[in-house]
């Protein structure tokens, strides 16, 4: 037996088939003797040394990578590896009380194996190797020389794997159980494993991953305090990361410095005493917002003052430094210091006397006086915030007198400094701060009268940091102190200041402003304003009796109708009652406005004369664009013939409703009016009744509200909003009504299913993604829709799939997918039955268990339809569009996505997996003979050939629409990357390789076609073609029409998914060609033009090529991968610029050519580029006369503004 085994182990196939067999060979372990086993360990060491000898290895410079050059030799290994984890195993079985000791020749064995999975650039090997390294730590082994080798590698492997791109939180825990191996490594010594240890440990400060979590802290503050060697290393790591880390990351590397400083053992204080000298240093002494970071590292031993050793540390590591810092000439380190003695003011003695303490407090308080002192306004803005933290944290221990004395420095110095606005905003927002503190507000409301003339300050940001300090003191005080303030007063003041202009600038998107003090304004500032503002004004508003109140709205409402949804949205200082109140009767108001005779039309059905003018608007549109586009000298009027070009006809009904309301609306201003206002007042109420917090939506399912609302908000007003311009608003609110269907709002419900049922008719789309479906979710009937669709989208898929292997080769028929005979559906209905076995790990073949059965039948009835309702394959198309629409607005919401993706998970599997194995044999099949348009179709001269081998080599696509293909393409590119999301996250196992390497040979495919008559293409002129009047051939090119087209919105919305892959790093960037994608995709569109005979089809699918290539473009380039390779960008460029025709607006074609001159580093290379583009035969002689000069023009414009540039400068 022996002898086999050996003679098994020199051949890889015995030795595969050998380690196969594990319980033969773990009985096998259990017989051996000593002198087998060396006998073993001595045979597989020689065989494996002869495997894994330099000659078959190859080191990759570039890339410095060491991999096998045979797949063989590769094999051996990882078959030796597994031979010593059963080895290993079979160990572990054993209980054995006494330590292992493992044989010599092992020992030897597992040193080669050790070193060679540590040279290696190979994932597998060494994920196959670390387990064994647990393996033999987890077993009672002696300690010795070798051992302690294995734990130092075992430390290594986990290291290396936490780093990895694919680490888990699962292995830091390991790390952090097994940190106490540190003990074994030779710190200071340079050898492998050490410079291995110190290089990953450092790595992992890179790594929020590892440093985010508890025991990725606890590992590395361990290791830092294990010796000075490794702590300097990981300091000074940890110093260059802390300059550039992300703010919010800053508080973990805190945490890890305060650990290691905790629980270090006494032989180490001292270097961490010294290390944090040096970080204080450098929070003194750096520029100011290098200083601040290095703040916030040690703001953790500030926030822990009270502990006696802290206070003991911080007065030792800051008494020599901070006076001194605190009168150093240089205003820099004076404001650092300063920001640091906010901190830890007053820095004196823990262990001193009681009388020499309050000498030291009178130090720090002089220090206090002399920076008040201070000419640098910077300073002067520090001094203020460090004297309004002390006094709201320090108030109970110091003396009235200095208070006071603080108090007056900051109401008759600090705020009368007129040059300084910011010291003043610091003085206020430090008001605000203290006004938190109880013992602090009387003394507040003492000074208020001192201070109120603050609303009249100069700068905008005085005035608005001193509103918010008067409405937290209103919020605290309450009466005591709204009945000293004018707030009319100060809606006066508001609205003059900023409202007028901030709502002017939410109007404009929230975009961004400029104030007298020419700052920026973010949208998260400008948010807070309006959230202000609106606080404020409402005040005013709720001081009254409901009527008052509603009165008071409508008259905002008419002047500032931006400004009263912001108040309804933001305002925080009313309660749900009192709001579902106000909403009712705002609701009452506006629906009897509504029934008035001049706002009648607003609730009126869609109407003849609505259609009317709908047919006249669309004539008089169609005349312009007809017009348009005998003026292409003209350039706005050719701007807007492109953008009716590029509009795509099905995305248009998407804005039904719009269109009806400009058709209503566009000629009587005084009713637009009426309808902004009445359209704006049904938003405000909507807000109103939405719920803020968790305890209003609890309150909202009360039976008080749910009676309130039955009575206020009754069914009828919405369901006289339907098809009307008012509807959409209408919905808004119901949205907001926490009613259930079922009793109040049966006729809504009917007609919601309507829509969802009808998204075919592509009508109501924006009203059913932004209320229908929001509504089902609250309703809770969502999961059923999304269920129903899902079996019929997987049915559709399985159908596609049939087809396919039907090998279908009549074009001409167009064979629909769906058009499911008897025959079809029991092929279907078997293949869903394997679908559950497979993934729900039942197994037919291997009994007849009745239990099994039914678990069958059970999960059959619930993603499987009957044949019944599938054999109508014109009711079929509108169910899958019906389908293909409502799932691609469901998944677009991260909310929807438990219920999309928890009932069946290997149904959501099964749809990805099919499209992708279908996208594989689409694009397989196209480049698998050469791509030939008939010579008919490019030149007379061969009209009288043989026409009966056209379509030789044409494939069934399935799927020919353009609507069908973006959508089937958009959920399957939705779900790849959602539903792997989704499993990472909840620990749902699926195979993710395969799909990942067939999209990676998708890409391939398509960069692999090859195009017979490429030549004859790119030359061909469309304007010379002739009129076909024979009947045959009008048919024939349609079918090529149909084809191309198909083709190319396969490769166009495909595109998507290239993008997604190669941005997550699932696919290398090097098995991209860019230029071959984006050449072979505009040679399709070229086929396309030769057989379409609609010039408005033709421009429309250019443009839809075009753009998505010009973004394909960007997108790609702009990673990291060609910053060096400049080559492949000009030749990329040349490509697009070969595709770039005339008729495309030179705005774009110059906002390409600035992202593109962003995106290349090389300046002066491209600059020669263009300057020489004249001389580029390779793409110019392919070019018409138009085109050149188009793409002329615009390279001369983009120069000349360069050399300006450069002139100027």
């Amino acid at each position: 037996m022996n002898k086999d085994i050996l003679d098994n182990i020199k051949e890889l196939p015995q030795f595969k088939l050998l380690c196969k067999k594990k319980s033969d060979l773990l009985k096998y372990f259990e017989s051996c003797n000593r002198n087998e086993y060396d006998e073993i360990w001595m045979t597989l060491h020689t065989s494996l040394v002869e495997y894994i000898s330099a000659d078959n290895l190859i080191y990759d410079e570039e890339k410095s990578t060491l991999l096998f050059k045979e797949e063989n030799n590769r094999q051996y290994l990882l078959t030796s590896i597994l031979f010593v984890s059963i080895y290993l195993q079979y160990l572990h079985n054993k209980t054995q009380k006494k330590g292992i000791t493992f044989e010599d020749d092992f020992q030897i064995l597992f040193c080669k194996l050790i070193e060679i999975q540590f040279m290696l650039s190979d994932k597998e090997v060494r994920l196959s190797f670390g387990k064994c390294l647990l393996t033999i730590c987890e077993l009672n082994i002696k300690e010795n020389e070798f051992t302690n080798n294995v734990k130092i590698n075992l430390l290594l492997y986990l290291l290396w794997k936490c780093c990895h791109i694919e680490g888990k939180g699962t292995d830091i825990t390991k790390l952090k159980k097994f940190k106490d191996f540190c003990k074994y490594i030779n710190w200071g010594i340079s050898e492998r494993t050490t410079d291995s240890f110190y290089i990953l440990c450092s790595y992992t400060l890179n790594l929020p991953k590892f440093y985010e979590t508890s025991d990725g802290k606890i590992f590395l503050s361990h290791v830092w305090s294990q010796n000075e060697s490794i702590a300097y290393h990981l300091f000074n790591k940890f110093v260059h990361n802390t300059a550039v880390l992300a703010h919010n990351h800053i508080c973990h590397y805190s945490e890890i410095i305060y650990s290691t400083w905790r629980n270090c053992e006494e032989d180490m204080k001292e270097i961490l005493y010294t290390q944090i000298e040096y970080l204080v240093n450098f929070s003194l002494k750096c520029p100011i917002k290098i200083a601040a970071r290095f703040r916030d590292v040690l703001s953790i031993f500030h926030t822990n003052k009270g502990d006696k050793d802290i206070n003991r540390l911080i007065f030792k590591i800051y008494d020599p430094v901070i006076w001194r810092s605190l009168m150093c000439p240089n205003w820099k380190i004076r404001f650092n210091a300063t920001c640091i003695f906010q901190l830890i003011y007053p820095v004196v003695d823990p262990g001193i006397k009681d009388i020499n303490y309050l000498q030291e407090m009178e130090k720090a308080y002089n220090a206090l006086l002399d920076l008040s002192e201070d000419k640098n306004t910077y300073v002067l803005q520090a001094t203020a915030k460090c004297i309004c933290y002390i006094l709201s944290e320090l108030w109970e221990i110091i003396s009235h007198d200095k208070r006071m004395k603080l108090i007056d420095i900051l109401i008759n110095k600090f705020l009368k400094e007129k040059c300084n606005e910011c010291v003043r905003v610091e003085v206020v927002l430090g008001f605000c701060e203290m006004s938190k503190n109880p013992m602090i507000r009387k003394i507040i409301l003492k000074i208020f009268d001192r201070i109120k003339y603050l609303i009249n300050d100069n700068s905008l940001r005085v005035r608005k940091n001193f509103i918010m300090l008067i409405l937290d003191l209103q919020d605290y005080l309450k009466d005591t102190f709204s009945y000293d303030i004018d707030f009319n007063e100060l809606i006066k003041k508001l609205t003059k200041d900023f409202i007028t202009f901030n709502v002017q600038s939410c109007i404009k998107k929230m975009s961004y402003m400029k104030y007298e003090y020419h700052d920026k304004l973010k949208n998260k500032e400008m948010y807070e304003y309006l959230k202000l503002s609106t606080n404020l004004i409402s005040y005013s508003i709720w001081k009254c009796d409901i009527k008052e109140q509603a009165m008071k709205c409508i008259n905002l409402l008419n002047e500032y109708p931006v400004l009263m949804i912001c108040i309804s949205k933001f305002s925080t200082n009313v309660n749900l009652i009192d709001r579902y109140k106000l909403s009712s009767v705002l609701f009452e108001i506006t629906n009897s406005k509504l029934k008035e005779e001049n706002n009648f039309i607003m609730l009126n059905k869609t109407n003849q004369d609505i259609e009317d003018k709908k047919d006249k608007y669309d004539k008089h549109d169609k005349q312009d664009k007809k017009d348009k586009y005998d003026k292409h000298d003209k350039h706005d009027k050719q701007d807007k013939q492109d953008k009716y070009l590029i509009m795509d006809k099905n995305d248009n009904k998407n804005i039904y409703i719009n269109n009806n309301i400009n058709i209503i609306l566009e000629s009587d201003s005084n009713l637009k009016k009426r309808y902004i206002r009445y359209s704006t007042l049904l938003i405000c109420i909507a807000n109103f009744l939405k719920p803020r917090n968790e305890e209003e939506i609890e309150l909202c399912y009360s039976e008080e509200i749910e009676e309130f609302l039955k009575i206020k908000f009754k069914e009828l007003y919405f369901v006289e909003s339907i098809n009307t311009i008012m509807q959409p608003f209408y919905f808004k609110v119901l949205k907001n009504i926490y009613l259930d269907y079922d009793n109040y709002y049966m006729n809504i419900h009917t007609y919601s299913t309507n829509e969802l049922n009808n998204l075919y008719t592509m009508k109501n789309l924006y009203l059913c993604k932004t209320i229908i479906i929001p509504l089902f979710y609250k309703w809770k009937l969502l999961n059923i829709y999304i269920i129903d669709h899902l079996k019929f989208l997987n049915i559709s898929m399985e159908c596609i799939i049939y087809n396919i292997n039907k090998c279908i080769s009549n074009v001409d028929s167009h064979y629909y997918h769906l058009n499911i005979d008897k025959h079809t559906f029991q092929v279907i209905e078997q293949n869903v039955i394997e679908l559950i076995n497979t993934h729900k790990g039942y197994n037919d073949n291997t009994n007849n268990n009745v239990n099994t059965q039914k678990r069958h039948i059970h999960h059959m009835s619930n993603i499987m339809l009957d044949y019944n309702e599938l054999k109508d394959a014109s009711i079929n198309k509108q169910k899958e569009l019906n389908c293909l629409i409502f799932l691609s607005l469901v998944v677009k919401k991260k909310k929807y996505h438990h219920i999309l993706f928890k009932p069946f998970p290997y149904v959501i599997y099964n749809i990805i997996h099919k499209f992708n194995n279908f996208l594989l044999h689409i694009f397989y099949n196209i480049s698998l003979h050469d791509f030939e348009l008939p010579s008919h179709f490019l030149s007379a001269y061969y009209k009288g050939g043989n026409k009966k081998n056209d379509t030789e080599n044409l494939i069934l696509l399935i799927l020919y629409n353009k609507k069908e293909i973006k959508l089937y393409i958009h959920i399957y590119v939705s779900f790849f990357f959602l539903f792997h999301s989704y499993c990472t996250h909840n620990n749902i196992l699926y195979e993710w390789t395969d799909l990942i390497q067939n999209t990676s040979k998708c890409i391939e495919h398509i960069s692999n076609i090859k195009f017979k008559n490429e030549i004859q293409l790119k030359l061909y002129n469309v304007t010379s073609r002739e009129d076909i009047h024979n009947k045959d051939e009008q048919q024939n090119k349609m079918k090529w029409a149909n084809y191309t087209s198909s083709i190319i919105y396969l490769i166009t919305y495909f595109l998507d998914m290239v993008e997604y892959t190669i941005s997550m790093k699932m696919i290398s960037i090097d098995e991209v060609d860019i230029n071959i994608m984006t050449y072979n995709l505009f040679l399709f569109y070229k086929c396309y033009e030769i057989v379409c005979d609609t010039e408005n089809e033709i421009k429309l699918i250019y443009f839809t090529v075009w753009y998505r290539i010009y973004s394909f473009i960007i997108c790609m380039l702009n990673l990291g991968y060609f910053e060096k390779k400049t080559e492949i960008k000009l030749a990329v460029l040349n490509t697009f610029f070969l595709f770039t025709y005339e008729f495309v607006p030179n705005i774009y074609i110059e906002n390409f050519m600035k992202k593109f001159a962003c995106i290349i580093k090389e300046k002066d290379i491209f600059q020669n580029f263009l300057s020489n583009f004249k001389n580029n035969s390779d793409v110019l002689n392919y070019m018409s006369n138009n085109q050149r000069s188009k793409i002329q023009q615009v390279i001369d414009k983009i120069i000349f503004q360069k050399e300006k540039i450069k002139n100027k400068t």
